[in-house]
């Protein structure tokens, strides 16, 4: 959303500067609008298309991914390959009552951790930090509780 944001707040100080009209304003807020709500991802790599929940893991790693790895199509086939292997891991955990299971959040969590070590760092080269790290698999957390409606 972090993207969506700044690009309705280009519109924004377009439409207050005069640069653009307000037919121009109000078509440019639309599309947005309709970005958010099909979650369309234009830069996702082609492996995503049709996994909207490893789509939203993608946009939660790929900032951490960058950061670490300088050619922008290589972050972003990583970014996209971690992204569906890390919400295959969710899946495989995934049970009735998972929120309030802190057994499997932690088994989870664990997994996770262990493929950004074993994988990310060691395999993949992407120096991420134990913060980054931390970071990550709080995120992609958050988002399995949301996704999973739990």
């Amino acid at each position: 959303f972090e993207k969506f944001s700044k690009l309705i707040q280009q519109a924004i100080d377009d439409f207050r500067a005069q640069r653009i009209s307000d037919l121009d304003y109000l078509n440019k807020v639309t599309e947005i609008k309709d970005a958010v709500v099909n979650r369309r991802v234009d830069d996702a790599p082609a492996q995503l298309v049709g996994n909207e929940n490893a789509a939203a893991l993608y946009g939660v790693l790929k900032p951490y991914v960058a950061a670490h790895v300088a050619e922008v199509e290589k972050a972003s086939n990583i970014a996209a390959d971690s992204a569906i292997d890390i919400w295959s891991i969710i899946q495989r955990n995934r049970k009735v009552g998972f929120s309030d299971d802190v057994d499997a959040q932690r088994r989870t969590m664990n997994e996770i951790d262990d493929y950004l070590y074993d994988e990310a760092k060691d395999k993949k080269g992407v120096a991420l930090t134990t913060d980054e790290m931390d970071e990550i698999i709080e995120r992609s957390m958050q988002l399995a509780r949301y996704r999973m409606g739990s």
